[in-house]
Order: C-alpha cells, then structure tokens, then sequence
C-alpha cells in the first residue's frame, strides 16, 4: 500500500505569499476605519455647528424683539437700539439693547449687549452683557458677526433700506428691524483641505422691532 503524503510545513515564498496579502487585507481594513472616522468627526462637527448657529440666532432673536419694552406704558426707552459697525473681534458688529422692567414709578432700565469675543476655549464666541454684570459667554465657534439696521423712512412699518451702524443719513429712530448674519465655525480642524481645515457656515436672520411698530 502507498503511504499517504502530508505537509509538513510552509515554503518561504508561501509564506511572503500569505503576508503580502495579509498587509492587503489589513491596509483596505485600516482605510475603511479612517475613512469612517473622518465621516463620522465631520458629520459630528456639521450637527454642533447648526446647533451653535441656531441657538445663538434665538439669543439674539428673544431679545432682539424685546427691545423698546416697557411694562409702563408712560415710561419711554431712551435708543431702545444701538451698534458699532466691524469694531469686535474679526472685524465683527456689536448691538447695544435696551429695555424697561418694573412698575409705573419703579422702572429699571436694563441694557444687553451682544458681541463677539474670544472664549474660554481658546474659540470665538458670541457673548452677552447685562447691564454692568461680567460678560458670559454664550455660544462657541462664533466667529463674526454683521448687523444691517432696516429703517423705515416712509412711516408704513416696513424697511426701506438695510444699512450698517454708523452709516450717513441713518437714525435709530426709524430703524423696525434687524439683519443678522452669524459666520460659524467648527471646533475641530483637519475637516476639509483648504485654509486651516474648518467648515464655516453663515446663518441670517431678519428680526422685526416689535415695539417699534406698535
């Protein structure tokens, strides 16, 4: 009877075999997790940076429109709104507003201002002041900010024109509503291969003065 043959070990051109496509199978394997990771981290950054942008629109917005108020109807706010025009960080606007709480004979006088300056995080942010409390940071990753002021000229309530502050020929007095365009950022880098590897995004936002069009 003939004996049966068996193996009795590997060929060194097997083996080199058996690694090269081993290195195949883990450098398409290594690409497939980087290439997901990076999905992920971009998408991840995309969803903060529209939830940074919608947020602080809703800031801005809240108050925005509260501006002018007044819980005694005889009492007037002296420039419910004011602004500067590229004075901030980035070359960016501030808006100054103002309002009143209290009782006809106990009336306080309140002024937020919204601004854009550099946070705690090493990030621009979009801050806010009350009165002379200390600024707070309120939202990261806003980079700039660019108010249009709406006057209306004609008294019908609705803009004319939108103009940045400090413009010629433009009174606060006539302004009914404000234009808004946030520059947003990404916290992270290593996102996109121009510039310094951040996804920007800008967010705009027209907001009706509503006591100035009672």
């Amino acid at each position: 009877m003939k004996n049966k043959q068996y193996q009795t070990g590997l060929s060194l051109i097997e083996i080199m075999i058996a690694l090269l496509i081993g290195v195949f199978l883990l450098g398409g394997i290594l690409q497939i997790f980087i290439g997901s990771k990076q999905t992920y981290k971009m998408q991840e950054n995309l969803s903060r940076l529209q939830e940074n942008g919608r947020f602080a629109l809703d800031f801005l917005g809240k108050d925005l429109r509260s501006a002018g108020y007044r819980e005694c109807l005889t009492y007037i706010v002296p420039t419910s709104i004011t602004g500067t025009n590229d004075t901030g960080l980035n070359t960016s606007d501030t808006v100054i507003i103002k309002m009143s709480r209290g009782l006809c004979g106990a009336n306080v006088l309140s002024t937020i201002t919204y601004s854009i300056q550099m946070g705690a995080g090493g990030q621009p942010a979009l801050f806010k002041k009350i009165n002379s409390d200390a600024v707070q940071e309120v939202i990261e990753g806003i980079e700039n900010m660019q108010i249009f002021y709406g006057a209306d000229t004609n008294v019908d309530g609705t803009p004319n024109y939108y103009v940045p502050a400090g413009t010629v020929g433009l009174s606060m007095a006539q302004v009914v509503s404000i234009r808004i365009t946030l520059t947003v950022r990404t916290i992270d880098v290593n996102l996109t291969t121009t510039g310094d590897g951040r996804i920007r995004r800008n967010f705009t936002s027209t907001i009706a003065l509503r006591n100035r069009l009672l």
